[in-house]
């Protein structure tokens, strides 16, 4: 059974090492999944929340901890940006619930002349689980879940955001065949402009996974942003990857995309790796 594998994260200056735990694949359909013995957990492969954009709707088990590690370099409307570490660690509390924490990642920007370092604002959420994916005459059924988060004002003062900002994320994912999955989110942001102030943005993304081989993944993806801000604003990208999982609980990925802009040849492109216990 195919799960996503995601996140964007991307190629930059530095090399980074992470280590974590990553949730199972989807369990068959049941609202309330039997406890399966810590060693049949720790054999699943890793179900990880990157390199794309889309979140899995898939929970870290219950004891075990996942962290989710990368970079990315960004050419965007002529200025060029290095994010290190991407951070996100996934504590699985009970069967449905897991706790996750940003930590700060260092961002570097180049804008002409001007070149700008520092910290960026660190998080913190939650991920629960509503319903598993169904299997066999029910695939048509998705797994369904439910992440709420917020960043809090923790950064370097050029990166650092005035306010606590909350959002939300609705999680679909089906399994279509034995190795081609396809997930959706729905989501909810505050989003802070220093010339506005703070304002509602939206975004949605589908992206399809394939399971190459037992250790090798792919997958092709779609996400877009919305948002009122002086006027209606949009924002659209569509990136690819590849993971490797060279044993169950380590992984290791890479991406590329191009958006909001063709014609400004604007684009992105990442490493990243997950390690769970």
């Amino acid at each position: 059974m195919i799960h996503k594998t995601v996140r964007p994260t991307t190629v930059g200056i530095l090399a980074l090492v992470l280590f974590a735990t990553s949730a199972c694949t989807h369990a068959g359909f049941s609202p309330v999944p039997t406890p399966a013995p810590a060693a049949s957990l720790a054999a699943e492969p890793i179900v990880t929340d990157r390199p794309d954009f889309t979140e899995s709707a898939v929970t870290v088990p219950q004891g075990m901890i996942q962290i989710e590690a990368g970079q990315t370099l960004t050419q965007e409307d002529r200025q060029q940006s290095v994010t290190f570490g991407e951070t996100l660690v996934r504590v699985g509390l009970s069967k449905r619930f897991e706790l996750r924490l940003t930590p700060a990642s260092i961002a570097l920007a180049q804008d002409g002349n001007a070149l700008r370092l520092g910290r960026e604002d660190a998080g913190v959420g939650m991920k629960v689980a509503f319903l598993d994916a169904g299997v066999g005459s029910r695939r048509w059924i998705p797994a369904v879940a439910l992440i709420v988060d917020a960043s809090v004002p923790t950064g370097a003062t050029m990166f650092r955001s005035e306010h606590v900002l909350p959002g939300a994320k609705g999680l679909l994912a089906w399994d279509l065949t034995d190795r081609v999955a396809f997930s959706s989110n729905l989501n909810w942001a505050l989003s802070e402009d220093p010339a506005i102030g703070t304002h509602n943005e939206w975004s949605v993304s589908g992206s399809v996974g394939v399971g190459l081989s037992d250790r090798w993944g792919a997958y092709t993806e779609y996400y877009g942003f919305g948002e009122n801000a002086q006027g209606w604003q949009r924002r659209d990208y569509v990136n690819g990857g590849v993971t490797f999982q060279p044993i169950p609980s380590l992984q290791f990925d890479a991406r590329v995309g191009v958006g909001p802009s063709i014609s400004r040849r604007d684009y992105f492109v990442g490493l990243g790796l997950s390690r769970r216990w």
